[in-house]
């Protein structure tokens, strides 16, 4: 409707323009006339006043037939006051001074033979005659309002696509991005505001799905961060509590066995045979402090081992050589396959604990008459090390719980038939920082640690 109001008034406004200024398309000339007109004052001093009125009806007949009804006839009192033609006596209301500017002939004064009054007669171009020009123009005008009908619906449909279509898009690709799916994007191809409009929501899609993307893989590292931090609290914890208990069980049977001692009670007038237990139980004590300050070292933020170039055949070698004693005691043969000259980049004092109590270990839990196999080789981009004692077995629900701080096998906890269950843990820490992996597993002749550097 407001495409038909503006093209309805834009069209009909140039019409009237064009009907006004529309030239005047007469086929007579005003001066052809003039020659007609000049015998009519011979005529009107032979004619009574009376009858005069049917010359000029006859005269204005004549000139409307012969002109087309170009022209028109006036006649004029002696005051200037125009007269009907058909009645002299009767003013039809016109000055003769109202065709001053008027196309006309020369004014032809006459006066009647019965009369001595003069009177004025002249001829005027017919202005209420239409021109061919202003006919062909109204003739249009049905045209030109079914025109301007179609036009308007044509151009409303036309523009109301072209503006709408890109904004329905627009509207989708926003309602997509409240749904926060930024999938799609938009390009308009155009250079209006609208193509301005795509290309900014096309960028702040863009923008939206990056920082949003971020931020997700921010919320799921500060999660991890979060849960790795309530595991390590669990385990601080859980530590030690584990740690409180092995201290207190071996403190209080000193203190028994020293008031025991003290007071002289039963079996404890033995000084010595408890005295030497006493020493023995003070001796784990001091091992579980050692191990427990080098946890404390090794879990301390920021700490970090002395890399060298280190050869792990030799270090090996030297670990065997010191505990040849222990595997004489246990009657274990040992056999090794460790090549010479096999480097690695770690920590020697580190890597030496490591070593022992894996041997140490390999030593306490095999029979009499078993072996230790050890082996050593290199592959492109690690070297393995395996230590496998046989005649030995670990239940496998216990070997995913073998790394945990106190754990031992023996639920028991006698002393005897273990340590302090946390030499695999600091074996675990250790590696773990030399970025290794070791894992322990049940073969047909035995247990197999395997450690990959």
């Amino acid at each position: 409707m407001l495409t038909l109001l503006l093209i309805a008034v834009c069209c009909f406004t140039t019409y009237s323009f064009i009907l006004q200024a529309a030239p005047k398309n007469y086929q007579h000339d005003i001066k052809d006339v003039d020659l007609e007109l000049s015998f009519l004052p011979d005529e009107f001093l032979r004619t009574e006043k009376e009858y005069a009125y049917m010359f000029l009806e006859a005269e204005s007949e004549w000139i409307g037939e012969q002109y087309e009804n170009e022209f028109e006839l006036h006649f004029f009192r002696p005051d200037g006051q125009e007269v009907s033609l058909h009645d002299l006596n009767q003013l039809v209301g016109g000055q003769i001074t109202d065709f001053d500017k008027a196309e006309k002939t020369k004014p032809y004064t006459v006066s009647f033979s019965d009369s001595d009054s003069i009177y004025t007669l002249l001829v005027t171009r017919n202005t209420a005659k239409h021109t061919q020009t202003e006919e062909a123009i109204q003739g249009t005008l049905p045209v030109l309002c079914l025109v301007v009908l179609l036009g308007s619906i044509i151009s409303a449909f036309f523009y109301s696509w072209y503006m709408t279509a890109p904004i329905k898009k627009v509207s989708k690709l926003s309602k997509q991005m409240a749904d926060m799916d930024f999938s799609e994007l938009y390009s308009a191809g155009r250079t209006d505001e609208i193509g301005v409009l795509t290309n900014s929501l096309n960028t702040l899609s863009r923008k939206l799905e990056v920082t949003l993307s971020e931020l997700q893989e921010a919320n799921q590292k500060l999660q991890a961060d979060i849960d790795m931090e309530r595991r390590l609290e669990k385990q601080r914890v859980e530590f030690f509590a584990a740690a409180s208990h092995e201290l207190k069980t071996p403190i209080t049977i000193i203190k028994g066995q020293l008031q025991g001692m003290l007071y002289q009670v039963g079996r404890y007038k033995d000084r010595e045979t408890y005295l030497a237990q006493s020493l023995e139980i003070t001796d784990t004590l001091g091992k579980i402090v050692q191990e427990l300050l080098t946890i404390s070292r090794l879990d301390t933020p920021g700490y970090t081992y002395k890399k060298s170039n280190l050869n792990l055949s030799n270090l090996i070698i030297d670990c065997i050589t010191a505990l040849d004693d222990l595997f004489m005691q246990k009657d274990l043969t040992v056999e090794q396959s460790i090549p010479p000259e096999i480097y690695i980049l770690g920590d020697m004092q580190l890597l030496q604990k490591v070593l022992d109590n894996l041997l140490g270990n390999a030593a306490v839990y095999s029979g009499a008459g078993n072996q230790v196999l050890i082996k050593l080789w290199k592959d492109t981009e690690t070297t393995t090390l395996t230590i496998e004692n046989t005649g030995a077995h670990i239940p496998d629900e216990a070997i995913s719980k073998l790394f945990e701080p106190f754990y031992r096998v023996d639920q028991s906890r006698n002393r005897q038939t273990g340590g302090t269950g946390l030499g695999l843990y600091i074996v675990k820490t250790i590696l773990d920082l030399h970025g290794a992996k070791i894992e322990i597993a049940n073969t047909i002749q035995g247990v197999i640690v395997s450690i990959q550097f």
